[in-house]
């Protein structure tokens, strides 16, 4: 098994879909990618909003 939990044979199944993803989907995925990088380098320089508790974050959230 790889380290996804996947057979030999279905991780190469799945590789194979990643390279026929319609182009719409592929930019997409590729918007989605930029996303997390620029949230792990803005926590990185201590620009994430903490919380103390819950009800903190779902009051921040209802604000936005």
């Amino acid at each position: 098994m790889c380290s996804y939990g996947l057979k030999a044979k279905e991780a190469g199944t799945v590789q194979e879909s990643e390279k026929l993803l319609p182009d719409e989907e592929a930019q997409k995925l590729a918007e989605f990618e930029a996303h997390i990088v620029r949230a792990i380098n803005q926590f990185e320089a201590g620009l994430g909003k903490t919380f103390d508790d819950k009800d903190e974050f779902l009051n921040y959230l209802r604000n936005l």
